[in-house]
């Protein structure tokens, strides 16, 4: 992660961050493509939600869908976490852990057979991001990417009124997008292979891609 987007990200406000993603979709888009993942792979035993952000997959999911005591959450802004673990409160509910990590350079020892990481790969440096996979022992794997129309290279797209805190995004810190075809190669390389991809459409014709990736036998 550039020094640029670390920053950014421990500025944004909670908040501004869950209007951004409720408003276009996407944190719609990415439950329903977590909670698919989940009813087809992991079962009962423990998962990994590295980037986990405030949680905001609760509002959208039902507790038949999702079981947060079962879950380990990660991410690098604390206050996401507090956030998180707040809104499982309100509801009864408790996350297995939190815990502060850069997913870069993890300190997370697992093992870790069930990883989800949902738009984080965007804004960090992603190679890096996947070799955590092999220090957590995952196995069955859930990347939830972004893909952009053809006439669309900005991941933020130009013109669309964003909330407070997330401009930086647009201002200084931009996201970068990576091709499918790519991180299925960079996957492969690490000793996985690409067992499906689910798409959910969301606003200005963008898609959310979940890839669902196993290690190889």
């Amino acid at each position: 992660m550039s020094e640029l987007l670390r920053q950014a990200w421990l500025t944004v406000e909670p908040g501004d961050y869950e209007l951004h993603m409720a408003g276009i979709g996407q944190a719609q888009a990415n439950a329903g493509l977590m909670a698919a993942w989940l009813a087809g792979g992991p079962g009962t035993e423990t998962v990994l939600v590295a980037g986990a952000g405030t949680g905001q997959m609760f509002d959208f999911l039902g507790s038949e869908q999702v079981r947060p005591e079962q879950m380990v959450f990660s991410d690098w802004n604390p206050r996401f976490l507090d956030e998180l673990r707040g809104r499982l409160e309100k509801t009864g509910r408790t996350p297995g852990e939190t815990v502060v990590d850069n997913i870069e350079q993890t300190s997370l020892e697992g093992p870790y057979r069930n990883v989800a990481i949902t738009l984080v790969l965007e804004h960090v440096e992603w190679r890096l991001a996947l070799v955590s996979l092999k220090t957590w022992g995952a196995e069955n794997v859930l990347l939830v990417i972004q893909e952009n129309p053809a006439n669309l290279v900005s991941a933020v797209t130009p013109g669309r009124t964003v909330p407070g805190t997330m401009n930086v995004f647009r201002e200084r810190a931009a996201p970068h997008l990576i091709p499918v075809e790519e991180l299925t190669m960079a996957m492969v390389e690490l000793g996985f292979r690409l067992e499906q991809v689910q798409t959910a459409v969301v606003s200005d014709e963008k898609k959310m891609l979940g890839c669902w990736f196993v290690t190889a036998s």
